[in-house]
């Protein structure tokens, strides 16, 4: 199983990183699981650094992120961009 380094430099095992994909809402939860099996290993790191940045956020700021309520701030666009398209 591979490490990826946090933001702070700790390393995050997937199960991890799983762990932390798990929100109050389960929308959110099977968005961002998605995006972690199916995308997460081949994204850049900077990509990934943002993702682990987003699973920090609060529930209503992703949510309305990513449904359009809100503008999501300029390190996280990317990131919110790809899970409102994933396949």
């Amino acid at each position: 199983m591979s490490a990826y380094s946090s933001t702070a430099g700790s390393p995050l095992d997937r199960g991890r990183i799983r762990w932390r994909c798990r929100r109050g809402m389960r929308e959110l939860d099977m968005l961002l699981e998605a995006y972690l099996s199916r995308h997460f290993d081949q994204a850049a790191a900077e990509q990934q650094a943002a993702f682990l940045h987003l699973l920090d956020q609060e529930d209503p700021d992703i949510w309305a992120w990513l449904v359009g309520h809100a503008q999501p701030p300029p390190e996280l666009a990317d990131v919110i961009l790809r899970l409102q398209h994933q396949s």
